[in-house]
Parts: structure tokens; C-alpha cells; sequence
């Protein structure tokens, strides 16, 4: 027994996946140099000034989610951020607001590689390496003498606005930290340790780190995720990550799972704002959530949703649709998932899980669709999925929903073609016997029963198959499988008939060789049960 079947037999590989899923949008290595290299860089430059910093006491430190361990990957066109604090060790009130910001950008504006990078903005200097990240640089000077709490130049203002990176940092690390149970997941590993090395096995084990980062980190990384796929054509509205990770560590309870932390986390979000949704419902009053700083109650992180209710209108939308979607992949559909942190990535690593699950077991459902998703595989003729035995099954996609109009060439003959049926119709017989074939009326018609190995129920099938038709020329049917309904299961095609392929991936007049679609329909079969169970359709596939 390897440790993925160790969590599959605990039930926790949904805290499994959530937790591949959290990981996979760290950022990659090469980024994270690039931007520590940058990080670096800017100290350097700032001591190097004559005039004002080299003068000063002042120490470079990040804040944001680099600080509390909660990055994610940018998503579609944005940059990832690194927000960086210049920490003056000098009483703000020795200097104007609009002194310590003006050195700062004299600074930059004078030195040739980082004048082309530099954007100004109310409380910050902003270095883009366009397409890549971007650092956002905040001076400050301190309130009080030996203490960290900052005054930062506003613009907007022309004047002094508090805030203490330092103290949120630490607040946050510390409810991370606070896990009324051991993390579950680490809680596992050390028990399936512990029984290896009971029962004297040798395994190749997963990274030990990997299963020590606190629930609260994860979730806060995984609803980040979503917050940008749900605000992609809103982006003026989005709320902000400093919002949402402060909103979750205050209702954060000390949950030992990613799956406990962010489903109680909803509930507690929907019942403690719900009166503030009614009263703007019902009476039209607008009583904004405040979302203060933790530890410096002065600095309000949702100051603009005063000027513009639409933060707050989009906000409760983003969190009830957030809550409807995880309802559902309560009930193990980690189809779901697709919609809430990105399909590609979903898949790739529910694979993963599978190849480690499928490891050392014989003819299982994941070890079946594996082979598939390999992309080079066989099919014998009684329809198992081989590696390299009985035919060949040729490269397609699935896809399903409606029926494409493609045009057909003009056909100049006049009489139909009988041939191709007969033709169809030995080579379906010699590879795949276990269908029965008849040519009636110029059409080929088949019956027959079939079983994938791994899969649990054997399948009658009905196909048939006409080169005179229009458009599709072949119909394949799963008759004794009632919950196979066009609406309710992938890639069918009203009426029910499987599909199998993606039409535009054919040439333009539909022709195709119709014993190539038989190894197609094992592969769908295995791909169902793998849906079944799983809630996502694995293989290569066109979305409709």
C-alpha cells in the first residue's frame, strides 16, 4: 500500500487534492529568483543614494502574501505583486508626507534601469518588469520610537496614513499557527510512516514539507484562486486579497483541514453579513462591513466600498457563488473543482493522485483510464484498454451537446454507396468480435455486450453506421444504463448517442474510418465510471 492509497482508504483524498491544488499555485522557482533578485537589487540602489536613504536608518522587508505564506500564480493577464515596505527608522513628523515620498521616486527616476520600469502611484513606487511581476514599494517612518506601527505618504491625501505590516504579519502567523489539531494531513503522513516502517516497507515518499503548511494558508491561497476567476470580467470590483485574508483569519477557528477551514469559514462569512444583505435588500440601507487592520484598527481595508456599494454588491455575489460551488464538491464531485481553481489544473493533478492510487494494483478503473490519458494505448477485442495489445486506438477528442453543421464537399455521384458498409463491416468483425454486425440497406448495425476491465458493470452497446448520411454517419447507444442522459452526463449528443470525437478535428467531409470509433467507445466507458466517481471528465476533451 503506497501513501495515496493510505489517504484513499482514510478518505482524505479530497484534502489530498485541495492541497496539490494550494501547492500548484505557488510560484515556481525561477519567478520566485527573479523576484528575490529584484527584492535585493532595490536595497542596494536605495543605500547607494547620497542624498536622503544612505543618510537614514532604514531596513527593506516584504509585506503581503509573500510575508504570510498565502502567494499565489498570477491568473490570465495579471502580475504577481510583491509589496515591498521601506522601514525609515526616523519620527514621521520630522519630515512632510510628500518629502519621504518624493526621495523615493527621485531615487528611481534617476537611475537608467529602473526609470523605463517606473510607475508612481498614491502611496508607492511601483517597478514593473512588464508581463513578469511587479514590486510595489512603500516608505514609512515610524510613530513611535522602537516600535514598528508606520506612518505612510497618501497622496491623495497630502498627508500621513497609519499602518503596521510588521503587527499584521505576526497576527496572522500566529491564528495560522493556532490549529486545535494536528494538521491533518500531517497527522497522516506520520501515521502511514509509522505503519512503513512497522511493517518494514520501502516507499518512495512525498515531501514531508508538503503536508505541514496550516490549514488557514491553503484555503486563503485555494479562495484567492477563485476570487480571480470569478472577478476575470469584473476586475474593477474585485475584492481585495488583503480583504479576503484578513475576513478568513477572523473567522478562521483552528480547523486541522483545508476542507473543514474553508467550508466553515463560508457559513461563518453568510451568517454574520446576511443581516446587512436583508437590510439593503428589504429597506435599501446600505450598511457597509467595515474590514479593519487587526492590529491598527485606524487603517480601514475597505475604505473605497464607502464611494462605490457595487465592492460590497460583488463581494456577497462572489462569496454565495464561492459557497453554491463548494456545496457541491461536498457531495465528492471534483468536477467542481474545475470551475473553482481551473480545469487544466484540476486534472493534471487528480492524474497524479491516480497514478500514485493505481500503483502495484491489476485491471483498476484508474489504472485504465491512465493508459488512456497516456495518449498511446490499445484496445483487444474484447475491449480492454492494453498498452500495446489488439488495435490501435487513433488520437480524438470528446465532445458532445449539439451537432456541428460542417460542410460537405459536393457529392457529384448519384447512387448511394453500399460498399463502405461491407468494408466496415469486416474489419469490425476481425478486430471486435465481440460486437455482432449486419449491412442492412446500405448500413452497418451492430449489437453487443462489453466489460472494460475495471470497470464494474458490463455494458450493452448498439451502433450503427451510415456513409450516406449528411453529417455524422455513425450512432452508438448504451441501452442498459439508464442514468445516461444527454444534460445530466458529458459528451452525449441529444437523443443520447455517445460522442466520441470531435468533429472539426476530421476532415471536412466527415469521412472517417468507422473501425477506428470502435476503441473509442471502451475508452468512453472507462472515462464515465472515472466521471462517476471522480465528477470530472478525465480525458482529452472539447468543452461546449
Amino acid at each position: 500500500m503506497n501513501f495515496q492509497e493510505y489517504l484513499y482508504n482514510q478518505g482524505f483524498q479530497r484534502e489530498d487534492l485541495l492541497a496539490r491544488m494550494a501547492e500548484s499555485l505557488e510560484l515556481d522557482d525561477s519567478r520566485s529568483n527573479r523576484m528575490e533578485s529584484a527584492y535585493n537589487a532595490i536595497y542596494d540602489v536605495l543605500k547607494a543614494d547620497p542624498v536622503f536613504f544612505s543618510k537614514v536608518d532604514f531596513v527593506l522587508y516584504p509585506q503581503g502574501s509573500k510575508a504570510i505564506g498565502t502567494t499565489t500564480k498570477p491568473y490570465g493577464k495579471d502580475e504577481f505583486d510583491l509589496d515591498i515596505v521601506v522601514h525609515i527608522r526616523d519620527l514621521y513628523y520630522s519630515y512632510t508626507s510628500s518629502e519621504i515620498y518624493n526621495h523615493l521616486i527621485r531615487v528611481f527616476r534617476g537611475n537608467d534601469v529602473y526609470r523605463p520600469k517606473l510607475i508612481p502611484k498614491n502611496r508607492c513606487a511601483r517597478i514593473n518588469y512588464s508581463g513578469d511581476f511587479h514590486l510595489d514599494i512603500l516608505p514609512g517612518c515610524i510613530v513611535i520610537e522602537n516600535e514598528d506601527k508606520l506612518m505612510v505618504p497618501d497622496r491623495e491625501l497630502a498627508s500621513w496614513t497609519s499602518t503596521f505590516p510588521k503587527g499584521y504579519i505576526s497576527w496572522f502567523l500566529d491564528i495560522s499557527k493556532d490549529v486545535r489539531q494536528p494538521i491533518l494531513l500531517r497527522k497522516a503522513y506520520e501515521s502511514f510512516v509509522t505503519l512503513a516502517e512497522a511493517k518494514a516497507e520501502q516507499e518512495d515518499l512525498p515531501k514531508e514539507d508538503f503536508y505541514s503548511k496550516e490549514p488557514l494558508k491553503r484555503a486563503v491561497q485555494l479562495t484567492k484562486r477563485y476570487r480571480d476567476i470569478f472577478f476575470d470580467n469584473n476586475p474593477k470590483h474585485r475584492t481585495s486579497s488583503i480583504v479576503l485574508t484578513t475576513i478568513f483569519a477572523q473567522f478562521y477557528q483552528g480547523e486541522s483541514s483545508i476542507y473543514e477551514t474553508i467550508d466553515n469559514v463560508l457559513n461563518r462569512i453568510i451568517n454574520n453579513y446576511s443581516d446587512y444583505q436583508k437590510l439593503f435588500e428589504n429597506r435599501g440601507i446600505y450598511k457597509r462591513i467595515k474590514v479593519l487592520n487587526p492590529v491598527n484598527p485606524e487603517e480601514d481595508f475597505t475604505d473605497k466600498w464607502d464611494k462605490d456599494k457595487e465592492f460590497y454588491n460583488q463581494f456577497i455575489a462572489f462569496v454565495k457563488s464561492y459557497k453554491e460551488k463548494w456545496e457541491r464538491l461536498k457531495k465528492g464531485n471534483f468536477g467542481v473543482a474545475e470551475e473553482l481553481f481551473g480545469s487544466t489544473r484540476t486534472k493534471t493533478i487528480l492524474k497524479a493522485q491516480l497514478e500514485n492510487l493505481s500503483k502495484g494494483k491489476l485491471d483498476t478503473l484508474e489504472k485504465a483510464g491512465l493508459t488512456i490519458m497516456s495518449g498511446k494505448n490499445h484496445v483487444d477485442q474484447m475491449g480492454n484498454i492494453t498498452k500495446n495489445n489488439g488495435y490501435e486506438s487513433k488520437p480524438h477528442r470528446n465532445y458532445g451537446g449539439i451537432e456541428l453543421n460542417h460542410k460537405k464537399k459536393p457529392n457529384n455521384l448519384t447512387s448511394k454507396n453500399y460498399i463502405a458498409a461491407y468494408i466496415q463491416k469486416e474489419l469490425v468483425d476481425k478486430n471486435f468480435p465481440w460486437l455482432q454486425t449486419i449491412v442492412k440497406d446500405g448500413k452497418l448495425l451492430g449489437k453487443g455486450k462489453i466489460k472494460p476491465k475495471g470497470c464494474k458493470k458490463e455494458y450493452e452497446i448498439l451502433i450503427g453506421y451510415n456513409i450516406n448520411d449528411i453529417y455524422r454517419k455513425e450512432r452508438i447507444f448504451i441501452l442498459n444504463d439508464s442514468q445516461i442522459q444527454f444534460g445530466k452526463t458529458p459528451h452525449l449528443y441529444p437523443g443520447n448517442s455517445l460522442c466520441l470525437y470531435y468533429p472539426k478535428d476530421l476532415p471536412r467531409d466527415m469521412d472517417l474510418n468507422f473501425v477506428d470509433v470502435i476503441p473509442w467507445i471502451s475508452e468512453w466507458l472507462v472515462m464515465y465510471e472515472l466521471w462517476k466517481k471522480y465528477g470530472i471528465w478525465l480525458a482529452d476533451e472539447v468543452k461546449h
